[in-house]
């Protein structure tokens, strides 16, 4: 090899160390970015309304992320289980996070690793002062223990089991709900499995979700889940088992014996 030929490649591994430091700077700046005030403005509303709630009386807080803005499909799964569960309870509370740029009932706060901590953080807080019930969707694209969060052409830092499992961790005993409606959502159930927290995946560790990236209203996931055979009257796992999404053959779901019997509009109730 030339003096010449192994400059260009010294040099090139060099500018290829660079840009991936700068590509990773970029992709983990949401991690330090300033409190979200479109959030702080939901939250805000929550934390009031959790003051003047009766003692002793059990709050419900959902919380939807919706990370993907290539399909309104994860922006619609995130309202489309808050309009279900809010029919069942009418006292819901929700944070709603969304990438999505298509929707007309905004603007929202975006949904990133960042805005994913504050929110989880703050609820972990208020866990520890009021009894609360507490339902968590994740709408995104997915790898194996990994989900991207893009906005437009901004693509942000992933979020991981490790993230979740922190996060969900320091809600204490809070009932739990943790829907996962991405590719390989199954990856998470072991990771994320708790004896108060009910998990479900849209898909197989090693598979895709049905028609994930066909357009539509919903995922097939959450259409199959909250549409129009949902019945609260019957549990998240017999709900749940009327979905066409993922692989049978692999585990989709982590149901603790504590939550099994019990019913949706039960788990919701105040």
């Amino acid at each position: 090899m030339g003096i010449q030929q192994l400059k260009r490649r010294v040099w090139s591994g060099v500018l290829t160390f660079l840009l991936a430091g700068v590509v990773q700077h970029a992709a983990m700046a949401d991690v330090q970015a300033p409190v979200d005030a479109l959030l702080e403005q939901q939250l805000a509303t929550i934390e009031r309304t959790l003051e003047q709630a009766t003692s002793g009386a059990r709050s419900v807080l959902y919380l939807g992320a919706a990370q993907n803005a290539q399909s309104p499909a994860f922006h619609e799964d995130v309202l489309r289980v808050q309009q279900r569960l809010q029919a069942v309870n009418p006292k819901l509370q929700s944070i709603v996070l969304s990438n999505d740029t298509h929707h007309k009932q905004g603007p929202y706060p975006a949904a990133t690793l960042n805005t994913l901590r504050q929110a989880l953080t703050r609820m972990a807080e208020w866990s520890r002062k009021y009894p609360l019930t507490v339902v968590v969707l994740v709408a995104p694209h997915g790898k194996v223990a990994t989900l991207s969060s893009k906005a437009a052409s901004d693509l942000y830092a992933p979020l991981q089991s490790r993230h979740l499992r922190v996060w969900l961790d320091a809600l204490g005993q809070a009932p739990t709900v943790l829907m996962i409606s991405s590719c390989r959502a199954a990856s998470f159930v072991p990771k994320l499995a708790a004896e108060h927290r009910i998990v479900l995946a849209a898909a197989a560790a090693d598979r895709n979700p049905s028609a994930c990236d066909e357009p539509g209203d919903n995922t097939h996931f959450i259409d199959d889940m909250f549409g129009v055979g949902f019945d609260p009257a019957k549990t998240w796992q017999q709900n749940f088992d009327r979905t066409g999404a993922g692989a049978t053959a692999n585990t989709k779901s982590s149901i603790p014996d504590t939550l099994a019997q019990q019913t949706i509009a039960d788990f919701l109730r105040p």
